[in-house]
């Protein structure tokens, strides 16, 4: 090993440039797996997270939601008699009481939610109770100190800010909370829509009940996307063509899909786009293997002198043989691992910071894309090995040091 390191050092430009040529190939390859393998997850992380039936949950759009005429769009759809529930959520932010201008991480993680929100996934509390009506009354949440707002917070949070079941929160813009309730530990809510596979950690954020027409400045961020369950003795089909027909009687602009059904539509979607990428990938690591295997073969004419001399002074074949290979594969090793590394920083376990907490994607290093980046890295190894063998073969110590 020591001989082979000290024959890498003689070396640095090739070594340094095989290297990168390697290392550049294996990160392109390794970012196009998983981005294949994050659309194909994202689907089973939907399926895992939300708690209702999603070939029975209706995902409506809505582009128009400040429009006068939605409360009456909204309150006709509940009234059909074809859904159980039209909710949902925006995510945003809350300023805490001691926010600095322009601070951004001092901001609090929020999501406001509509009624019903947990008739599409259950939420767990450590202490307290979950939002009732009141709570989403305009009569009775304003945000001051005799009707603060409702919020339900997150265990790390209450923990920080020694803050119970019962205790009012002021925030930065003089709003007031009233803490109804305490999530589990590492209790979980979508980051903006369900199917777009983020799940939002909500230890470090909190939960405010969305009140309707209120006057409430931070209610003003309106929600865009609803989701309404389809009654047991109705057919989704009947359902969308309802919300449709009323949609068009208010001049409501939505788009109402089964999340199901727009799943396997993005699913599609997704993998055409990334199929690309992958196959270009592949291709670049052949045309590198190639490359790499008459880079080898160059090299080692550049060094005939050198291998016919230590041929000639008793090193066998397999010794010499057993040398390149190991400086070849030690550079490529290096690549590899440190494609890796990189991968692994890059993606950060599939966590992305947020303000106050990180939502986690299915675009993370997974054991399966190592597994297959490893046998795709043996088999880009293998032309460059072969070659080495071939052309060591068809060599005599008095043609590489000039002899006749």
């Amino acid at each position: 090993m020591k001989e082979i390191l000290k024959s890498i050092s003689k070396r640095k430009l090739f070594n340094c440039l095989l290297f990168l040529q390697l290392l550049f190939s294996i990160l392109y390859f390794l970012l196009s797996a998983i981005s294949i393998q994050s659309v194909v997850t994202d689907k089973d992380t939907v399926y895992k997270e939300l708690d209702s039936n999603l070939s029975r949950t209706i995902h409506i759009e809505v582009q128009n939601e400040d429009s006068k005429n939605f409360s009456k769009f909204k309150a006709y759809v509940l009234n059909s008699n074809v859904v159980e529930n039209f909710t949902g959520w925006n995510n945003n932010i809350l300023l805490p009481t001691t926010y600095v201008f322009a601070d951004l991480s001092s901001d609090i993680d929020k999501v406001t939610l509509d009624k019903d929100c947990d008739k599409l996934k259950k939420i767990k509390l450590k202490s307290g109770r979950y939002f009732n009506n009141d709570d989403h009354s305009n009569k009775k949440s304003k945000g001051t100190k005799k009707k603060p707002l409702s919020m339900i917070i997150g265990s790390e949070f209450a923990h920080n800010n020694n803050l119970k079941v019962g205790d009012t929160y002021k925030d930065g813009e003089d709003l007031y909370y009233k803490v109804v309730g305490i999530l589990e530990p590492n209790s979980k809510w979508f980051n903006q829509t369900v199917t777009n596979g983020y799940i939002m950690v909500m230890d470090n954020a909190v939960m405010v009940a969305y009140v309707e027409n209120s006057d409430v400045l931070m209610m003003h961020s309106s929600i865009m996307h609803f989701y309404s369950i389809v009654k047991d003795n109705v057919s989704t089909d009947k359902a969308i063509a309802t919300i449709n027909n009323l949609a068009k009687k208010y001049n409501i602009i939505q788009e109402p899909k089964v999340i199901s059904s727009e799943l396997e539509q993005l699913n599609e979607e997704n993998l055409e786009k990334n199929r690309g990428w992958l196959i270009i990938a592949i291709a670049i690591m052949v045309f590198v293997a190639i490359g790499t295997s008459i880079l080898i073969m160059s090299h080692m004419y550049m060094r005939r002198n050198e291998i016919g001399i230590r041929m000639a002074n008793g090193y066998s074949f397999k010794k010499i043989l057993l040398l390149l290979w190991g400086e070849f594969f030690v550079v490529a090793l290096l690549a590899f691992l440190s494609a890796l590394i990189y991968t692994i920083i890059y993606c950060s376990g599939g966590k992305t910071a947020m303000s106050s907490t990180y939502f986690i994607s299915s675009y993370h290093l997974t054991g399966s894309v190592v597994l297959i980046s490893i046998g795709i890295f043996l088999l880009m190894c293998l032309p460059s090995l072969l070659a080495l063998v071939f052309k060591l073969r068809k060599v005599q110590p008095k043609d590489l040091i000039g002899g006749k």
